[in-house]
């Protein structure tokens, strides 16, 4: 109740900035990037060195953690929150490095199509990172089919995505609203490969959340057969096949 009453009273984006002075434990939010996991960071590791990446495009900043080692590539870095308070937060998180690091505030579906229709972002060989599904706004389908329709030789890293038959964590929030490969089959028309972490739960550290990479042409396919840290999963029609 006391919360409510000093978010209404100083609003959103004054919380998040006073969080950012008053509470420094929050920037290690989630265990650290990527939630803590070392296996996953590994997976994002062996994409910048076997991709020709020209840009890394964030949805779901929260407080800029995994963002933060985003910027380290030295590629430019798109990213977008949706909560004012957030958002406030990663903004002076991340002031010191705003040159190629690009804050945005906003829905991240109209986040993309603006993205798609700005000529200084490149339009292909570009990471998506994705993660602003929470609750009752799940956008992950409406982003996957933006990024694939507006972006060429590209991959997508999904986070709190469902490994099939291990014990990775993933988000669910009832029937039909499972981060799934189930969830994606309406998407069958993009030709999506799906890869998964190539590691067991036992061998993650952090959150042990789930993931997969999608990308839908062949160069980049050919690219991530040869990553250990992934494994193609071959079995399930809503994945498909890549093409070129």
């Amino acid at each position: 109740m006391f919360k409510a009453i000093l978010t209404r009273l100083l609003g959103e984006r004054a919380i998040g900035k006073a969080e950012y002075f008053l509470k420094p434990s929050l920037k290690d939010s989630w265990g650290g990037p990527m939630n803590g996991q070392t296996f996953r960071r590994r997976i994002y590791a062996d994409l910048v060195r076997s991709l020709p990446l020209q840009a890394i495009v964030e949805t779901g900043t929260y407080r800029g953690t995994t963002t933060a080692l985003f910027e380290e590539s030295g590629l430019p870095v798109y990213t977008v929150e949706a909560s004012p308070r957030y958002h406030a937060y990663s903004q002076l998180r991340l002031r010191g490095v705003r040159g190629h690091v690009h804050v945005y505030l906003g829905d991240s579906r109209s986040f993309l199509k603006d993205l798609a229709r700005d000529p200084s972002v490149p339009r292909a060989d570009v990471l998506f990172y994705l993660d602003a599904h929470w609750e009752e706004d799940l956008p992950l389908r409406e982003e996957v089919d933006l990024i694939f329709n507006n972006w060429e030789r590209s991959v997508v890293l999904v986070d709190d995505f469902e490994v099939p038959g291990t014990d990775y964590e993933f988000d669910d929030y009832g029937p039909g609203k499972a981060l799934t490969l189930d969830y994606l089959r309406p998407l069958e028309r993009l030709g999506l490969s799906a890869y998964f972490p190539a590691a067991s739960p036992g061998q993650e550290t952090g959150a042990k959340r789930g993931c997969v990479v999608l990308c839908n042409d062949t160069a980049v396919a050919v690219a991530l057969d040869e990553i250990e840290t992934l494994r193609l999963y071959e079995d399930e029609p809503a994945a498909g096949a890549a093409n070129g």
